[in-house]
């Protein structure tokens, strides 16, 4: 059975706020019902120690909260999958504090008291004749759990909590036939998921029966890098895999979580429609991982709500149910049947980025080809296209869309081109390229960089332009293995009053809790900043203007703050305007 799960560990607060919830037809439904009648067959619960020690989880999904959510997933004959984060709060990539019930504990004794409750935990669930199908032993801890004694940098006090919590639910779980689920988030980073379960593997940890991914196509990479990391990771450890937590958006959101940026990184923009493909495609490439080890996807908080229209929570936009309460289109995604999946069936053609070229330019040298195509089960390939080009039409400093027809589907596609004169970037930043490097510092540069574990590093690379003209260019890139800070930026000296534009290139990963922004700032004081979302998949541009009204220098960088991460930048420029 492919599994079609829902994580529905707001819905208690959801009724407490008095949301309402309707079918197709306008009608009041129990919305637990209704997701069944439309395919959900496994609910997830999330569980907190003692959330109330946190005034602002509201005291939800404790034991009690718990015990009564999983009683209404049971009665409805569907599965549960309980998932410890073993914190008094959220638990993700960014975050894993310790309950503060535990606080002062270590080695173990941490471990002990790991192994207690979550065996208090199931007991009481068992009692209630609710015990879970499946328990993840963590959230989302690639970066570890319950720091600082089971951060990354220390696989053997990690092994020895994670074994803790498995041993609890070995001990508790009797004849059935229960699965333990380790959860990491970066679906689409294979690199991630082989360094993490080859450590812990290393040390031990090696009674678990499912390997759990989050993938959010906006954050964690692309279709493609999901179905290779799957396809990876069931050639290397031979579990199975569920995707323990996805979501696209059905709408734009009123602040930074999902807007335009974010429909141009996952490949689709926000919508009903648009979600209903999403989780269609990502539930047929779990479906056709190699020898059946893909069998499940959990939707994350499908029901959750905005509390008001100037709400910008993950309720404004991320459920599919709208904030009237009314399902989305994307609900009935979860009708999916991998038996009637067609995996040939064109998912999305990615059409060529905007090129730039001069009349002394030959088109044979810089018309692609071939353009990507992804398929129903995350393959990439590639189909010639026919250019329909002529370089009359071609007008300076403008751009033209022309169009082409792929080879074997016919599908159309486009391709802008800017026709510009051959001319040199005044940029006013010095060793812009890094190519001066003085005692392994680029000159000029400032650069500041910390982390949780020292972990934090940077080096200069050269990359080669994969199209026409071919150049290589020199890039910054940077990593951290824990929760780090990083800064660079350069002081450009003696400028003239006037409005000035520092932009740059910048790819890397993102998942939750990824902060990145460039700024600039003058003498005075006054900064203009812009968050950028991260892609890994292709370089995007990022600009910020300033004006400086009196002549004086200005400083110029990026920022990040982040959990474990990489990132790169290139192409830094500052022009006046």
């Amino acid at each position: 059975m492919f599994i079609k799960g829902m994580d529905i560990s707001s819905y208690p607060e959801m009724m407490d706020k008095g949301h309402r919830y309707y079918d197709f037809d306008g009608n009041e439904v129990n919305v637990i019902d209704f997701a069944k009648e439309q395919g959900f067959d496994y609910g997830r619960l999330r569980i907190w120690n003692n959330p109330e020690c946190v005034g602002e989880s509201g005291g939800y999904c404790s034991l009690a909260y718990t015990r009564r959510m999983a009683a209404e997933i049971k009665k409805r004959g569907m599965g549960l999958l309980l998932d410890f984060h073993y914190s008094d709060w959220w638990a993700d990539p960014g975050k894993q504090i310790k309950p503060e019930a535990w606080k002062e504990l270590h080695g173990d004794a941490l471990a002990q008291a790991v192994y207690d409750y979550t065996k208090a935990v199931l007991e009481a669930l068992d009692a209630d004749n609710v015990y879970p199908e499946m328990v993840q032993v963590g959230n989302e801890i690639r970066c570890g759990m319950m720091w600082p004694d089971g951060r990354t940098d220390n696989w053997e006090g990690l092994a020895r909590l994670i074994n803790a919590g498995i041993r609890a639910v070995r001990d508790t779980q009797g004849a059935r036939d229960t699965k333990v689920m380790l959860h990491l988030d970066q679906g689409g980073r294979y690199y991630y998921f082989k360094e993490w379960f080859d450590n812990a593997l290393a040390h031990g940890v090696t009674d678990f029966d499912i390997i759990g991914l989050s993938y959010y196509p906006f954050w964690h990479g692309t279709f493609n890098d999901l179905k290779n990391t799957m396809e990876e990771l069931a050639r290397r450890y031979h579990k199975p895999m569920i995707i323990a937590e996805v979501a696209h958006a059905y709408r734009r959101s009123r602040g930074e979580l999902f807007g335009e940026a974010q429909e141009k990184i996952s490949g689709f923009p926000a919508g009903g429609a648009a979600q209903k493909e999403v989780l269609e495609l990502i539930m047929s490439i779990a479906a056709h991982v190699s020898d059946g080890l893909g069998i499940g996807v959990f939707y994350w908080e499908p029901f959750s709500r905005p509390d008001d229209e100037m709400d910008d929570s993950w309720g404004s936009c991320m459920g599919v149910v709208d904030a009237d309460g009314r399902p989305t289109l994307g609900i009935k995604a979860f009708g999916f049947s991998p038996e009637h999946a067609d995996v040939n069936r064109i998912a999305k053609i990615y059409e060529p980025p905007m090129i730039t070229v001069t009349l002394d330019d030959a088109p044979s040298e810089y018309l692609p080809r071939t353009v990507k195509v992804l398929k129903y089960d995350g393959r990439i390939e590639r189909e010639e296209v026919a250019w329909e080009y002529d370089k009359s039409r071609l007008v300076k400093n403008d751009t033209i869309v022309i169009k082409g027809t792929l080879s074997q589907c016919g599908q159309r596609v486009n391709l802008p081109i800017c026709l510009v004169e051959e001319k040199e970037k005044r940029n006013l930043l010095r060793n812009a390229d890094f190519e001066n490097v003085n005692a392994g510092v680029p000159e000029y540069w400032k650069i500041s960089g910390e982390s949780d574990d020292d972990s934090f590093a940077w080096e200069i690379r050269q990359e080669t332009a994969e199209v026409f003209p071919f150049d290589a260019s020199n890039y910054f890139y940077f990593k951290g293995e824990s929760n780090f800070k990083m800064a660079l930026c350069q002081n450009a000296a003696r400028l003239l009053a006037g409005t000035y534009a520092f932009s740059l290139s910048y790819k890397g990963d993102n998942t939750t809790g990824v902060k990145v922004w460039i700024y600039a700032r003058s003498e005075d004081g006054t900064e203009v900043r812009q968050t950028l979302f991260p892609s890994a998949e292709e370089w995007t541009r990022h600009s910020v203007e300033i004006t400086l009204d009196k002549d004086g220098d200005a400083e110029v960088g990026i920022m990040v703050d982040a959990p474990a991460i990489y990132g790169m930048l290139k192409d830094i420029c500052l022009e006046r305007v």
